[in-house]
Formats: C-alpha cells, structure tokens, sequence
C-alpha cells in the first residue's frame, strides 16, 4: 500500500511540532465527544431523577432507582473532571511540543537548509557562467 500522505522524517522537530499539532486536534475533539457523551447522559435522566425527587413518600424501589440515578449523575461530572483535566494535560504538552519543535526547527534548521540552497544556488549560477563563457 502506497502512503498518500508524506510524513516529516527530515528532522526531528518537525516531527515534535506536527505530532503536537495532532496531539492538540484529536483532544479536542476527545473533549468535545467527553462533553456530549456526560449531557446525553444527564438528560437521559433527568425526568426521572428530577420525579423521584420531588415525590416524598417514595417507595422503596424509586428510593433505590433515585440513589442510583444520584450516584450516576454524580460520578459522570466526576469522570467529566477527570476526563477534561487529563485532556487539558494533553493539549498543554502538544502545545508545548508545537511551540519547541517549530521554534527550533525554524531557528535552527531551517536556517542551515536555506543557506545550503542559496550556495548551491550560486554554485550552480558559476558553473552556467563558466560553461555559458565556452
């Protein structure tokens, strides 16, 4: 199978900087899908919970089914936190990959590649002239 989209193995930061770039898209996209996923599940119960809240004499079982509901609504916005916290880590340290591999790609490597081509450039530029002159 043919690879249709060429990956950056010239250098090393460069691959830090684009791996953090997707680091930094697919978190996004995990937290977006985590926030979803926890507001489908509280309005899934809430008409339920929200019944057996407002009814005093509940029966035993719609006493259970309520601390059930209460349980899981509480443990998703816990599993929320986390989630988001353990993402928001994410997207910091593909934030920072970003930062580290483009700033030293730009000043470091980038620097040598360009000069290299300008003296092939002119290196070039001499060998037509010498053999243009012929």
């Amino acid at each position: 199978m043919e690879n249709r989209v060429p990956l950056p193995t010239d250098n090393i930061y460069k691959f830090y900087a684009l791996f953090g770039l997707l680091l930094i898209i697919f978190s996004i996209g995990a937290m977006l899908y985590v926030n979803q996923s926890t507001n489908d599940l509280a309005f899934e119960v809430a008409v339920e919970y929200e019944t057996l809240k407002a009814d005093p004499m509940r029966s035993v079982a719609d006493e259970a089914r309520f601390t059930v509901l209460e349980k899981k609504l509480e443990i998703a916005g816990l599993n929320k936190k986390t989630f988001m916290f353990c993402l928001g880590v994410i997207i910091t340290v593909g934030g920072f990959m970003v930062w580290y591999g483009f700033r030293k790609w730009h000043t470091e490597v980038q620097p040598v590649q360009d000069e290299i081509a300008r003296l092939n450039l002119l290196k070039l530029r001499r060998e037509v002239g010498e053999h243009g002159d012929a």
